[in-house]
């Protein structure tokens, strides 16, 4: 696939993309640096093959292999991603996709829907 040491380049460029696409998402004014931000994940994936994914929401089991979890409260019952510090990254070939950076994420019990 990629030589080791540019492989580990491309994945920390990719967690810093990751890492400013969230920040600037908290901004009233950070549309414009979310579309250059989307632009530069656009040359990943068309010059490099590789994508991430933010699993932050999605529902948590052990077994899930894309991910490693650090779990957050004392309840492991109904577990959710609250939060994403690394993302998966994913190398595509062809029509099939391997993972090639794990998911660092932090988990805990999804908060209950308010009953209307």
């Amino acid at each position: 696939m990629y030589p080791e040491t540019k492989s580990k380049s491309l994945f920390r460029l990719l967690n810093q993309i990751f890492d400013l696409e969230r920040r600037v998402d908290c901004l009233a004014d950070g549309e414009n640096v979310l579309r250059q931000v989307r632009r530069m994940k656009e040359l990943f994936e068309e010059d490099f093959h590789l994508t991430y994914e933010d699993p932050t929401g999605q529902p948590f089991n052990e077994t899930r292999t894309d991910v490693e979890a650090h779990l957050a409260g004392d309840s492991a019952e109904d577990l959710v991603i609250v939060e994403t510090l690394k993302p998966v990254i994913r190398f595509s070939h062809g029509l099939t996709s391997s993972i090639v950076q794990k998911g660092i994420v932090v988990v805990g019990t999804r908060p209950e829907q308010p009953r209307i």
